[in-house]
């Protein structure tokens, strides 16, 4: 894709965008970027002549909305995941869809460290420590690597799953069977695919009843109807931040022993001025390659 500018950049909610990116994003488009509250109903005016949309992981770009847009040639991401955009449609169209990577990893680190500390230090009937508790961790990519290098240094034992067995030095978490890392943690931490349910109702039953779950997903690691009916017959806490926690149902907000905190673990301000640096980098490579290729 070549060009100086676009013709109309149109910027979803899922964005948030701040002053500043509005700003910086003036020049990379003909008419001034089209801030868009919600999807309309109905295409039309400066919206329809979108070119380039900036989206977040909220925002739905399956088919049926690509198609309203004749002229669009480039989605901008903020977002790592790229699983509410209909890629197929997308590549027969010849539009660029652009993620971005690792702007929110620290901030969603920090959350899963801070959790596992206030669990420990404010348990009842007494005060504890984690040094000497396992650590269970499902999926193991830059967010589980980074909680796992923290819990260690804490002491922590740490284990870990993913869909194929790996080698650690020895001293750094270790891979595991799913089994014994479900039925063997004191706390547990999901840092799986997103959208996508890992474990059903038999691995949910092998958890022990007492543990800490964490579950910082973008949506829930499992079906809400399984999380319902197995968190009513346990003990332990589960702790979702709102990325997991998007779309909740009022009856799994309101089960005994579940956390809902109402904020994102992974927008820091500092992952915010990341995720925007991510995006205009994007579109600066889209408008012209051999830029991109010399970042």
């Amino acid at each position: 894709m070549r060009g100086s500018t676009f013709s109309q950049i149109s910027v979803l909610p899922g964005v948030w965008p701040s002053a500043e990116l509005l700003e910086r994003l003036r020049p990379m488009s003909e008419r001034p970027p089209l801030v868009v509250d919600d999807w309309p109903s109905a295409v039309r005016g400066e919206f329809a002549r979108t070119d380039a949309v900036l989206a977040g992981w909220k925002d739905e770009l399956g088919a049926d909305r690509l198609a309203q847009l004749p002229s669009l040639r480039y989605i901008g991401l903020r977002a790592t995941s790229t699983d509410r955009v209909d890629l197929d449609y997308a590549s027969r169209h010849g539009v660029t869809v652009s993620p971005i990577h690792g702007y929110g990893d620290i901030g969603t680190i920090e959350f899963v460290a801070e959790q596992l500390l206030v669990r420990a230090r404010h348990a009842a009937p007494a005060r504890g420590e984690l040094s000497g508790r396992r650590l269970g961790i499902i999926g193991f990519g830059n967010v589980g690597q980074g909680v796992g290098r923290i819990a260690t240094a804490l002491g922590m034992d740490v284990v870990f799953h993913t869909p194929r067995p790996r080698e650690t030095p020895a001293g750094a978490p270790r891979w595991a069977p799913l089994h014994e890392v479900l039925a063997t943690a004191d706390y547990l931490s999901f840092h799986s695919p997103a959208y996508h349910h890992v474990i059903g109702p038999r691995e949910l039953e092998l958890v022990r009843p007492d543990a800490v779950v964490l579950m910082t997903t973008l949506g829930l690691p499992v079906a809400e109807t399984d999380l319902v009916a197995w968190q009513r017959a346990r003990t332990g806490k589960v702790v979702l931040d709102l990325c997991a926690g998007h779309g909740l149902s009022d009856v799994a907000r309101q089960l005994p022993g579940l956390e809902l905190h109402e904020l994102y673990a992974a927008r820091t301000t500092e992952s915010v001025r990341r995720a925007e640096a991510g995006l205009l980098a994007n579109l600066t490579a889209a408008l012209d390659p051999a830029e991109g290729r010399s970042r």
